[in-house]
């Protein structure tokens, strides 16, 4: 999979600003959400796997401000695009943001983080190649490549239909490798340690 996103990278890094063209062509509704780390994700618990809890999706349209997301919607009522507002600056009047696409089918769905830049901008970075895999609606595994070639596998199992584990493997400067167990009954996740024992990491 890694070469697959390697690929992709390379295909989609210069294609910031057709993605946000062709959002805005067919995006039909927008929602707002709040936080410091953003409502949406593609990957389940990743916020929580890094001890943090996710934004919330605002009920009411908002506006541009520190920590507020703006998400283009298509006729599925799927999320296309995702701006994320980090702070505005005075001398070019304008905020600074960073953009996510996102590209779906019946299996799986791809994910393009581009880095920030003014709002304005018609070029800006891709950062980041998410995809995860579907198999009976349900996400399955995940992969993902950035721009410094760091490397990174995630793969879910299910208990009743609901994820009750995550193996996490990284490539960076060296390979690690990680199992978490999801808890419900407080909504907490553990890791389980090379001796056996778990450690809570979510919430600290």
């Amino acid at each position: 999979m890694k070469k697959e996103l390697e690929i992709l990278f390379e295909r989609n890094k210069r294609e910031f600003a057709f993605f946000k063209e062709e959002a805005n062509k067919i995006g039909v509704a927008s929602k707002w959400g709040q936080g410091v780390i953003p409502p949406y994700s593609i990957l389940p618990f990743h916020s929580e796997l890094l001890g943090n809890k996710p934004g919330r999706f605002l009920k009411k349209a908002s506006k541009p401000g520190a920590n507020r997301q703006c998400y283009l919607l298509n006729t599925d009522n799927q999320i296309i695009n995702g701006v994320e507002y980090d702070s505005f600056n005075d001398l070019n009047s304008q905020w600074i943001v960073s953009n996510k696409f996102y590209f779906y089918s019946s299996d799986s769905t791809i994910q393009y983080s581009f880095g920030s830049v003014f709002e304005n901008e018609t070029n800006a970075r891709l950062e980041r190649v998410t995809i995860t895999q579907i198999e009976d609606n349900k996400i399955k595994s995940a992969y993902s490549f950035g721009n410094r070639s760091e490397y990174e596998e995630l793969y879910y199992s299910y208990q009743d239909d609901r994820i009750c584990g995550i193996t996490q493997k990284v490539w960076v400067d060296a390979y690690f490798e990680r199992h978490y167990i999801i808890m419900y009954d407080d909504i907490s996740i553990l890791e389980i340690l090379s001796d056996g024992t778990t450690q809570k990491i979510y919430p600290e």
